[in-house]
C-alpha cells in the first residue's frame, strides 16, 4: 500500500524509480522491466498534460487459478490488445504452469471453460460471459472480442475445468500502457470520496499488525505472487518483516537484521543495515491523491466494502515516482483498506489484507527451517 519500501535500501537492493508499493523485494521476483522509471504529471487542482512513456503492444498477464505456492495450481496467462473502450478489443487465453511450464494436454488437465468482464465503475453491473473459441493461428489458445463499453475499471475472470479456484485481472480501460497516460479520463472527484480515503488511510496507518498477499505483474508476461507479514513492534520488540515469493525467494527482517533466501535452496544468508518501514509511514505513497470517485459495494470477508478510485501524481522529491491509479475496498464498518489494486507504469498490481492487528510474532530462521511467523495463519493467496 506504500512505495515507502518495508525494508529501506541499502547496497543490496536498489530502490526502483517507478512505484512498487509495499515491498521492493517482491519486483526482485519478476522482470527487470518492473524496476523503470516514468515521468507523468496528474491534475493538481486542474488536469496538466502528463508526458507520454513507451507504450506496449499488447498487455500480457498472468495469473494463478488457485493457490500460488502449490505446484499443481495452474496459471492462466491473458493476453490483451487496443484496450480501450468502444472497440474491438481481442483477447487471448492459454494456461500455464506456475513456474512458466506448459500445462500438458489431456483428458485430465485443467481446461479454461469461462471468460467473464465486468465493470466496477459507476452502477455495479453483473459479469457478462464471453464466448472464447479455440484460436485456429495457435494451439492450445482461445480467443474471444469484447468492445468493453465504458471507461474504468474492469475485472475479468477465468474460470477452469479442475481448478477450485477463479483467476482473475483487475484492468482500468483506457489501458495507460498501451494508450498513453493521458487516455485515461479525469473520472471527477467527491467530497464523500475524499472522507472514505482518509478514513481507510487513517485505519491503515494506525495498524501495529497486518498480513497481505501481493500479485505483480509488468503487462510483458512476467507475473510474480508473495506472501507478507508485518509488525512495528513495541516494547522493547524490535518491528519485523517477513516475506515469501512463489518461486522460492524467502526473507525475515527483524530490527536492523535480515536473513534472505534466494531460490535454488542456497541457504540462508544474514545481513545487517535493514530498517523496517512501520504501517504509520505507509501513507507517503499516497501523498497528492485526487481524483476520489466511489464506485459501488461488494463484501470480502463478510465486511461490506466501498469501492473507491483515485489517482495519485508523480513526484520527483524526495523520491520519483510514476503516475498511479488506484483501486480500494474500503470496509465500511472498520475502514480497513482490504483489497487494493493499481496500474502504473508497466506495473499492474493486487493487493489483499487481512489480520488486522492480529498477534504476530517474528522469529529468525534457523539452519535448515523457513523463519517463523507466530500467530494467526498466512492469508490464503489471492486468485489474482
Amino acid at each position: 500500500m506504500t512505495d515507502t519500501p518495508l525494508v529501506r535500501p541499502d547496497d543490496t537492493f536498489a530502490r526502483p524509480a517507478a512505484r512498487a508499493p509495499w515491498l521492493p523485494i517482491a519486483i526482485a521476483v519478476v522482470a527487470v522491466a518492473l524496476l523503470a522509471a516514468g515521468a507523468g504529471w496528474w491534475f493538481l487542482g486542474a488536469r496538466q498534460t502528463i508526458p507520454d512513456w513507451d507504450r506496449l503492444a499488447e498487455i500480457n498477464l498472468a495469473a494463478p487459478a488457485g493457490d500460488a505456492f502449490q505446484d499443481e495450481t495452474p496459471w492462466v496467462q491473458l493476453r490483451l490488445g487496443t484496450a480501450r473502450p468502444g472497440e474491438e478489443n481481442a483477447l487471448r487465453l492459454s494456461l500455464d504452469a506456475p513456474r512458466g511450464t506448459p500445462v500438458p494436454s489431456g483428458a485430465a488437465s485443467p481446461r479454461i471453460v469461462a471468460l467473464t468482464a465486468q465493470l466496477l465503475s459507476g452502477d455495479p453491473t453483473a459479469p457478462e460471459t464471453l464466448p472464447v473459441q479455440p484460436d485456429p493461428a495457435a494451439d492450445g489458445w482461445l480467443i474471444t472480442t469484447s468492445p468493453f463499453d465504458r471507461e474504468g475499471w474492469w475485472r475479468l475472470g477465468v474460470a477452469l475445468d479442475g481448478a477450485g479456484e477463479t483467476a482473475e485481472f483487475y484492468l482500468l480501460l483506457p489501458d495507460p500502457n498501451i494508450n498513453g497516460p493521458n487516455a485515461v479520463p479525469d473520472f471527477g472527484t467527491s467530497p464523500e470520496g475524499e472522507a472514505i480515503f482518509r478514513r481507510g488511510m487513517d485505519a491503515t496507518t494506525a495498524l501495529h499488525s497486518v498480513r497481505f498477499t501481493q500479485w505483480i505483474a509488468d503487462g510483458m508476461g512476467n507475473s510474480s505472487v508473495s506472501e507478507h507479514a508485518v509488525t512495528a513492534g513495541g516494547d522493547g520488540v524490535p518491528p519485523g518483516f517477513a516475506y515469501r515469493a512463489a518461486g522460492g525467494m524467502e526473507a525475515v527482517i527483524i530490527g536492523s537484521t535480515r536473513w534472505i533466501k534466494l531460490p535454488g535452496d542456497l541457504g540462508w544468508q544474514e545481513q545487517e543495515g535493514a530498517t523496517v518501514v512501520p504501517p504509520s509511514e505507509w501513507d507517503d505513497e499516497y501523498a497528492g491523491a485526487t481524483g476520489f470517485t466511489m464506485l459501488g459495494e461488494e463484501t470480502i470477508d463478510g465486511e461490506r466494502c466501498q469501492l473507491l478510485a483515485f489517482v495519485v501524481p508523480e513526484v520527483i522529491e524526495p523520491r520519483r515516482q510514476t503516475v498511479a491509479w488506484y483501486l480500494w475496498w474500503v470496509g465500511a464498518e472498520t475502514g480497513q483498506v482490504r483489497k487494493e489494486a493499481m496500474v502504473s507504469r508497466v506495473h499492474y498490481m493486487l493487493n489483499q489484507f487481512g489480520d488486522f492487528d492480529a498477534p504476530l510474532t517474528l522469529t529468525p530462521p534457523d539452519e535448515t527451517g523457513t523463519p517463523v511467523a507466530g500467530g494467526p495463519p498466512p492469508l490464503a493467496t489471492p486468485t489474482a
